[in-house]
């Protein structure tokens, strides 16, 4: 199965949501002096992770939508 252009908006949204919370903590976390289990790098690095993953799974024309609105 592949995921077309309607699946790739909500997943990019989901992806999009999780970035923007993961880097709201680490920022808290680094405010009051605390460390956090997981690194900023490594959640970074995972998520470039999953995006590789969700293209491996997404057909062409709606990948080619999801990096143009990325």
């Amino acid at each position: 199965m592949k995921f077309n252009i309607q699946d790739r908006i909500v997943l990019d949204e989901m992806v999009n949501t999780f970035t923007a919370e993961m880097h709201k903590h680490q920022d808290d976390a680094e405010l009051i002096g605390k460390r956090t289990i997981i690194t900023r790098e490594y959640w970074l690095q995972m998520i470039k992770e999953v995006q590789r993953k969700l293209d491996d799974l997404t057909t062409k024309k709606a990948l080619s939508h999801s990096r143009k609105y990325r």
